[in-house]
């Protein structure tokens, strides 16, 4: 039997400028399922040393992925 269900994928990129170039930092994923199935967020931190130095900002950004994923979630519970 074929179950399919749907989902609401979301994906970021930070990036932050290493001298003349910029760099992708931390990489952040989720996933909203639409048939009360299981949510999750997640990020990937690529380059240490970079978000070590700029953490501040960055966790601002991820912060700011973060809501917009809770605001979808609250749009699927209501909606």
């Amino acid at each position: 039997m074929l179950n399919v269900k749907k989902s609401i994928t979301l994906t970021g990129n930070i990036t932050v400028k290493d001298g003349e170039t910029e760099k992708q930092v931390v990489y952040l994923n989720a996933n909203i399922s639409r048939d009360r199935g299981n949510d999750n967020i997640s990020q990937t931190i690529q380059d240490k040393a970079l978000y070590a130095a700029n953490k501040t900002e960055i966790r601002k950004d991820i912060e700011t992925f973060t809501d917009q994923v809770y605001s979808i979630q609250d749009q699927e519970v209501m909606g």
